[in-house]
């Protein structure tokens, strides 16, 4: 191997194939290894998309690709490369009228016209000179262009749009875990213990990129303990993505039993979110407790989705407990990717629904 890295996943994946896709992306000459598509290997080593996408994602893993986006040129028997972007510039232009040099006319920059693409930043421990003899013997075939089909697209890869709007710092996570470690205190008030939570809540859920949060909303009738806005809306955006706008809900309950386990959260918090939410626009709502919920909460959630899936606006109510909080910030789970598994489960009315059923790779 050229890259020692791939020896980690010889007994995961067909060991033929991660030694062609090794030698192939350590001979890769520059000019081919700064725009790799998901495409291309599946095309050129003859491969299915979701083998190809597996062995992408491990090499960005250990920092041998990086990715990256293309944003392509929209305007009929144009599609001319408008230009590249790391996440942050993305986020920025998403939504954005831009004005295309070859066609001359203007486009909007969406989901549907960005391009997924890999940028080798690792170069192989091999002879330079064996790298030239290489292409020297592909050359012809690496020519032409950027291999894309629609299935590069950011439209149909929502995990990677989950990876542009939820990505941590290192810095973020060492605090959430210091704030889930102080959990249980000590406390000198129930208002300490309740502000605890309330802190995590706000600190994680912030990490989703554009977002604002407080837990200082009052209205008439309520105080809510925790509201989080997110100002875009898209209708390309994945489902659990559509429903954060124009804001959402979390209630939190820091509440432990004298066995020191979580405290399951009595349905009484379930029947007042779904009030609550019935009176504004939020769409989700989530009940985040230190036990999980019960099976009588996960039945009120069910039974709200089903009054209001066939009505203009869906109204889900979500549970998170001590037991998601690891997964989240002890195992550093995507939290969109991990909110939308619980929306299924939710709509499926599984009961014995994981998230590693589903992410498995």
């Amino acid at each position: 191997m050229f890259y020692r890295e791939f020896l980690k996943i010889t007994d995961l994946l067909d060991e033929h194939f991660v030694d062609t896709f090794d030698f192939w992306l350590a001979t890769l000459p520059n000019r081919e290894a700064k725009t790799i598509s998901v495409s291309t290997v599946a095309s050129r080593l003859e491969v299915k998309y979701s083998v190809a996408e597996s062995i992408m994602r491990f090499a960005e893993r250990e920092k041998i690709l990086k990715k990256r986006y293309v944003v392509l040129c929209t305007n009929e028997e144009c599609e001319f490369f408008y230009g590249e972007f790391d996440t942050g510039e993305l986020i920025d232009i998403l939504g954005t009228i831009v004005y295309c040099h070859n066609c001359g006319k203007e486009f909007q920059v969406s989901f549907e016209n960005t391009r997924v693409v890999y940028e080798r930043i690792k170069d192989p421990n091999i002879p330079e000179s064996m790298i030239e003899e290489e292409i020297r013997k592909r050359e012809g075939k690496l020519n032409g262009d950027i291999n894309f089909s629609p299935a590069d697209t950011l439209a149909n890869n929502p995990k990677n749009i989950f990876e542009i709007y939820y990505a941590p710092s290192e810095s973020a996570y060492k605090k959430l875990e210091e704030l889930k470690r102080k959990l249980n205190g000590p406390f000198n008030t129930s208002t300490e213990q309740g502000n605890a939570l309330e802190n995590l809540a706000l600190l994680l859920f912030k990490q989703i990129k554009t977002v604002s949060g407080t837990n200082r909303i009052h209205t008439n009738t309520n105080q809510f303990d925790c509201t989080i806005r997110f100002p875009y809306s898209s209708k390309t955006f994945p489902t659990i993505m559509q429903l954060l706008t124009p804001y959402f809900i979390i209630e939190c309950k820091n509440e432990m039993k004298k066995t020191g386990e979580g405290k399951t959260p009595s349905n009484t918090y379930f029947h007042k979110l779904s009030d609550i939410m019935s009176s504004n626009e939020a769409k989700l709502g989530i009940v985040l407790s230190r036990g999980k919920a019960s099976a009588e909460d996960l039945s009120i959630a069910y039974f709200n989705y089903l009054i209001h899936k066939n009505t203009k606006q869906s109204k889900i109510m979500l549970s998170l407990s001590d037991i998601d909080l690891e997964m989240l910030i002890d195992k550093r789970v995507n939290l969109l990717d991990y909110l939308s598994f619980k929306m299924d489960a939710l709509t499926m009315n599984a009961k014995n629904a994981t998230y590693e059923m589903f992410n498995n790779d």
